[in-house]
């Protein structure tokens, strides 16, 4: 297996290659909340040890309250599902795309699930020219009336770059005129800085076109739990949705968690602090580094381009994790090449860590 294509968190063929121990490793490949679980869900899920024994509500009333809550959306127009790929697997379906754009470089799985509708799909770079900020412009060219689904997840991954509300409400405007569906996968938008205002959640009444997809895995730490859940206002796919997906895809300790961790406000505002604290400071540090190239981001994990010709993405992965530091190397992403890597903020000590590391690496 080739290295570069290892999924983020999959410590285990990590450890089997390279003989350390799972717990031992640095994680900086798997973009998950450095605080781990919170506190209120571990209480919920030991406090309720019988309840498998039930099934879970069918309907997810009480979750997708709590969800409602935390976006400021109204229940009936959420939905969820086993994790966020569900969830695009679903939407997908629902519109059953002909003719779609993706924004790449991005998540494998958008093309994938197109292509097994029976869908074609058409790749807009994010250009380095442009720090990887999208070409709103640009993209509005692409968006001809013989396209039916536009795929941006926002904060992009691998890059970190971003969209604001106000540019995807020109967006949207645009695809209404040319009845293009919009899908948003905003996995890493919690992680951003609210004054940034990221997030299309506040557009989901004006517009029937948008469908918003978000998981737990990453800001909430839980990837095991499998909880995804969708925003959408258009009946006809909400409806298909839910008489699509299987029933009860939401397991019972998912949806007991959910109720939970959406209310528990002292854990997320906890997040978003060190987050923004550590990606400011991280930032400034790789900025003032005269061989790499770090990109403006409002994920949990930073985009960096290795300047200098005879150090590749490869080798910086080999050096660090020789000391058990495991990053993304970006060079099987479409658009980037083997001098980009990819790692995510964990907390102070473990960031310093690496860059400390990086800066021998590169001998800085």
């Amino acid at each position: 297996m080739s290295l570069n294509v290892i999924h983020g968190g999959d410590l285990d063929e990590i450890s089997r290659i390279y003989g350390i121990k799972k717990e031992e490793i640095y994680n900086f490949g798997g973009n998950v909340n450095p605080l781990g679980l919170p506190e209120s869900v571990k209480a919920a899920i030991s406090g309720n040890a019988d309840a498998p024994t039930n099934y879970p509500d069918v309907s997810y009333v009480a979750l997708r309250e709590a969800i409602g809550d935390y976006t400021g959306i109204d229940p009936k127009h959420i939905m969820v599902g086993n994790g966020s790929t569900e969830l695009i697997s679903m939407c997908i379906r629902s519109i059953c795309p002909q003719k779609a754009v993706i924004v790449s470089p991005a998540y494998s799985e958008y093309l994938k699930e197109i292509e097994l509708t029976g869908g074609s799909a058409e790749l807009f770079p994010l250009k380095e020219q442009d720090e990887f900020m999208l070409n709103i412009s640009e993209l509005k060219k692409v968006l001809t009336p013989d396209i039916d689904m536009l795929v941006i997840c926002n904060p992009n991954n691998p890059t970190g770059t971003y969209v604001t509300c106000d540019e995807i409400r020109e967006i949207l405007i645009h695809c209404k005129s040319r009845n293009i569906k919009l899908m948003i996968d905003e996995t890493y938008v919690e992680f951003s800085d609210i004054s940034k205002k990221v997030s299309a959640m506040p557009l989901i009444e004006e517009f029937d076109n948008l469908f918003i997809i978000r998981g737990t895995s990453k800001f909430f730490a839980c990837p095991g739990l499998r909880l995804g859940y969708g925003a959408c206002s258009n009946k006809d796919i909400i409806d298909y949705i839910n008489t699509h997906k299987d029933p009860w895809s939401v397991n019972i300790f998912a949806e007991l968690s959910g109720t939970v961790m959406f209310r528990d406000k002292a854990f997320i505002n906890k997040t978003r602090s060190l987050i923004n604290t550590e990606r400011e400071k991280i930032f400034r540090e790789l900025f003032n580094i005269d061989c790499v190239h770090v990109y403006d981001t409002q994920s949990n994990f930073f985009l960096l381009r290795l300047k200098r010709e005879d150090i590749t993405s490869t080798d910086v992965f080999n050096k660090l994790i020789q000391n058990k530091i495991l990053i993304r190397d970006c060079a099987d992403f479409p658009y980037l090449d083997n001098h980009f890597i990819r790692f995510c903020i964990l907390d102070e000590k473990s960031n310093d860590l690496l860059l400390e590391n990086l800066k021998e690496i590169l001998h800085v």
